[in-house]
């Protein structure tokens, strides 16, 4: 749907824009957004990023929208906090990670014992008592990963499985923290509408290019999985 025409306040609906969304956020007019999907970095100097995804989420979001965000495992406390300050929390769905994906972490630094994750949490906030559009599995078997447009991309199959769960054809998708493109790219092929943001000038351009390469299909079926539920 790239220039579709519409406007999501001052931006072209279906654009990658460049620039802070800390900044930029705050000219997207208020209750506007169906999803917030995005993945912050997950350094612990990075994890008040997520208290700010809540608080934009509570202003931007419709009022039966969510908010699905990517988290490392270490700092789970803390952004549990900081994101229920200002949303509702709903679950904390798992993306299975395997090969080079499935991930070691040595908690406190401490290199005698360490943690295999083979998994990522996606953590789903939300405004009232708001539920996704059909059942929707709690562990999704994806690969966790798709290096072929940003060092920590992630892989298309659970992106695009979870934003057909909790959006419809035509909502509205905006990602704070856009990398490679995934969310700009499975919205393209959903037939969702998307703004998504991008700090670096060359990650914002090659996004932009995989986007152009992606093509919606014919028709849109039913989330693949939610059926087994």
């Amino acid at each position: 749907m790239e220039g579709c025409g519409r406007k999501i306040g001052p931006y072209p609906c279906c654009s990658i824009i460049t620039g802070d969304a800390k900044e930029l956020a705050k000219a997207i007019p208020d209750e506007s957004v169906d999803l917030i999907f995005t993945d912050p970095p997950y350094s612990l100097d990075s994890v008040d990023l997520y208290g700010w995804v809540a608080e934009a989420g509570s202003r931007l979001l419709k009022d039966d929208g969510f908010v699905l965000a990517m988290a490392g495992g270490m700092y789970l406390d803390r952004i549990f906090e900081l994101m229920g300050g200002h949303l509702r929390f709903f679950w904390k769905y798992e993306i299975g990670l395997t090969g080079w994906a499935a991930g070691v972490l040595w908690p406190y630094g401490n290199t005698r014992v360490n943690i295999v994750t083979r998994c990522k949490p996606l953590l789903a906030y939300c405004k009232g008592r708001a539920l996704p559009r059909t059942s929707t599995l709690g562990l999704f078997s994806g690969s966790g990963e798709d290096k072929r447009f940003h060092a920590w991309g992630q892989d298309e199959a659970s992106t695009r499985y979870y934003i057909d769960c909790f959006s419809a054809v035509g909502d509205v998708v905006v990602d704070f923290f856009c990398g490679g493109g995934t969310t700009a790219a499975m919205c393209t092929q959903l037939r969702r509408h998307y703004l998504a943001f991008e700090i670096v000038p060359e990650v914002a351009e090659e996004a932009r290019e995989r986007v152009r390469n992606t093509q919606p299909p014919l028709f849109i079926p039913q989330p693949e999985q939610g059926s087994l539920l």
